[in-house]
């Protein structure tokens, strides 16, 4: 009778259809490669708008505080999806920021940095599509940022090392190997981050 009802549990375990696997459920780990504008690099480019200075009515020299360049944030990082709503990992992001103190042709520097960061992820994904075409999903990272150059002329010189975090609240992906994918929040990897995404 034992030998009977094995059977037939067997039997009943191979006539119940299998859950085709998701294609990010088959390509687990992901790699992707973003660009974004922090906040810090968003006020120093407008100091140049802003004017902060005047230019001599005779010679039409400036003199002031201009901008040194501010080229936005470059990130990489690197996760794995643990389920089909968590995934975990890390990122890592460069950013360079300078101001000058302008004085007719003198240009000196009032503050220039590299800034490199390091955060551990944590990714959310709290809507996709059947076939993972389209995803929605909220990101957060915790870690450091090592800031190396002086950060003002005179007063703070040298590196250090800071806390830094990043929230992002609303993030879209879409395709398939390969994902587009927007990233809006706020933190060391700026408030409006773009990118690319591949699985596998």
């Amino acid at each position: 009778m034992k030998k009977i009802l094995l059977f037939f549990f067997a039997l009943g375990l191979l006539m119940v259809p299998a859950r085709a696997q998701t294609f990010a459920e088959l390509h687990p780990n992901e790699i992707s490669a973003g660009y974004s504008i922090s906040l810090v690099n968003f006020g120093i480019g407008l100091i140049n708008k802003a004017g902060l200075g005047n230019i001599d009515p005779e010679t039409g020299e400036f003199s002031g505080i201009q901008s040194g360049g501010s080229g936005g944030i470059i990130s990489m990082a690197y996760s794995r999806q643990m389920n089909p709503y968590v995934s975990l990992g890390a990122a890592a992001s460069f950013n360079r920021v300078s101001i000058n103190a302008v004085s007719g042709p003198n240009v000196s520097s009032i503050g220039a940095s590299n800034l490199y960061t390091l955060l551990v992820t944590g990714k959310f994904d709290w809507y996709h599509t059947e076939r993972d075409i389209f995803s929605m999903y909220s990101k957060i990272g915790l870690g450091a940022m090592y800031v190396q150059g002086d950060i003002l002329e005179g007063v703070l010189n040298g590196a250090v090392i800071l806390p830094a975090a990043q929230c992002s609240f609303i993030c879209l992906e879409a395709g398939r190997s390969v994902h587009g994918f927007l990233e809006l929040g706020l933190g060391s990897l700026g408030f409006a981050q773009i990118g690319v995404r591949t699985r596998f």
